[in-house]
């Protein structure tokens, strides 16, 4: 799944945009997700603790990433990468910036020396990012000779990091039926949803689903940086078109969930069919969302992009039923996630019953296209390396959701809303496995239909 390190003949100059944004982005994601997880109401993290975690998590995973930079760039890209996470993180520093909301939860506004602190941030950003590019130039190794279709592989799996902890966020929501906690959109209590005070103080209901939607807007904003990349930088035809996908499907699962919050006491009651169907359906979008952006990622990889068969050994009967069974995997993996998805919603014993048989199907898919990537021959190709741990994922991904599947069964409760923190953690870990293994499922996917359409001279883009 990963994509190679390597410059394709098409690369030609390498602009410092793609190091920048991809190292940027990077940091971006995992700033929001340690931030995320110490300020999360259950830890009751103290803010003098909370702080140091996070500056430590944003610069070493600055660090991390420049080291994939040219030693001659470092330093600037990093400085760029710095200033390019700080710009994402200040979607989550706005609720340092909003004074404290009242009773009612509506803040009184921004606070006094706001715009010196959020510029002060910003600063804070370039110059992490240019004491990692010296602290990387320090460390040595060999970086990665990326040209321009390195970056942007690089950048399109940075995107699908950044889907992780929306889908568990998400989850989360469902799990705590926390989804109407904020009764507004896109404001939040009649606020600036970017400068809404957010933090370990609120009640647990309203930091999910106001967490929500800002992880949204990172992934909308990794969205459209990687569409307009593609469209700037990417092959031809079929790639092209389907960054722009991923662009409308992100678009329309942010409205989505807008208009289920607007329809108001349409929704406001879980008993409520609409608000059930709607909640269902944005679910199960934005599975599809991950899996569409997982396709790109895999297309635009250097191993996808460069895969000769000459180079490449596979006969044709296994070719076929590496075809064959990842095709019915990513297929019966989306209906086993809309049946989960069904139930999560309604409580309904039709879907579950549905849900645990197809687990079965899954199950079969799995292994048996696990085994047959793992066995593929020429291993030490890139490609080979590339099936073999596509193979693996599916072997080890499918264990731990048919293990958490009926855990959650058995303790996960039938209620709406989990009994307690450990059920609601179990049911989400559940459903955020799901969107795992249907990612690995989506390569083995692309790669199945891959080697087929190389044995018959058709185009890969």
């Amino acid at each position: 799944m990963s994509p190679t390190a390597r410059v394709l003949p098409s690369s030609g100059s390498v602009p410092i945009a793609g190091p920048i944004l991809t190292v940027g982005f990077l940091a971006g994601v995992s700033l929001w997700s340690i931030w995320f997880v110490t300020h999360l109401p259950w830890v009751g993290m103290n803010e003098m603790v909370a702080k140091p975690i996070v500056l430590t998590a944003w610069i070493a995973t600055l660090i991390v990433g420049i080291r994939w930079v040219r030693p001659g760039q470092r330093v600037a890209a990093g400085a760029g990468a710095g200033v390019v996470s700080a710009v994402l993180g200040l979607l989550i520093l706005g609720s340092k910036l909003a004074e404290a909301p009242d009773a009612a939860g509506v803040s009184a506004g921004v606070r006094p020396g706001a715009a010196l602190l959020a510029a002060g941030f910003l600063a804070l950003g370039g110059v992490l990012g240019a004491v990692a590019g010296l602290i990387a130039s320090r460390l040595g190794g060999k970086s990665l000779e990326l040209g321009r279709d390195g970056w942007l592989s690089r950048f399109a799996w940075v995107t699908v990091a950044a889907l992780a902890p929306l889908l568990f966020v998400g989850g989360l929501v469902t799990s705590t039926n926390s989804g109407m906690a904020v009764p507004d959109w896109p404001s939040s209590f009649g606020s600036n949803m970017f400068l809404y005070p957010l933090g370990p103080w609120m009640a647990p209901d309203v930091f999910f689903e106001h967490s929500h939607r800002l992880f949204g807007t990172l992934v909308g904003a990794s969205v459209l940086v990687l569409m307009v990349l593609t469209l700037l930088w990417g092959p031809g035809g079929f790639a092209k078109k389907l960054a722009v996908v991923c662009f409308v499907l992100v678009v329309t699962q942010g409205v989505f969930g807008g208009v289920r919050v607007m329809m108001g006491s349409a929704v406001a009651s879980e008993d409520a069919k609409a608000g059930r169907w709607i909640a269902f359906a944005h679910g199960v979008l934005a599975q599809l969302t991950m899996l569409a952006v997982v396709m790109l990622a895999v297309r635009l990889s250097g191993a996808f992009r460069g895969f000769d068969l000459k180079t490449f050994n596979l006969d044709a009967v296994m070719a076929k039923r590496a075809r064959i069974f990842a095709t019915g995997l990513m297929h019966a993996t989306i209906l086993q996630l809309i049946f989960g998805a069904m139930y999560r919603h309604t409580r309904s014993p039709h879907p579950l019953w549905a849900h645990v048989g197809f687990s079965i199907v899954v199950v079969v898919f799995a292994v048996a296209a696990g085994f047959i990537y793992t066995s593929a021959p020429a291993r030490a190709t890139n490609v080979g390396r590339v099936l073999g741990r596509v193979g693996l994922g599916l072997l080890v991904v499918v264990l731990i959701q048919f293990t958490l599947g009926w855990a959650t069964f058995g303790l996960g409760g039938t209620e709406h809303r989990a009994g307690n923190i450990p059920q609601a953690l179990l049911r989400t870990s559940h459903q955020a496995n799901g969107a795992l293994l249907l990612a690995v499922a989506t390569a083995a996917f692309v790669w199945g239909r891959a080697i087929g359409k190389v044995r018959t001279a058709e185009p890969l883009v």
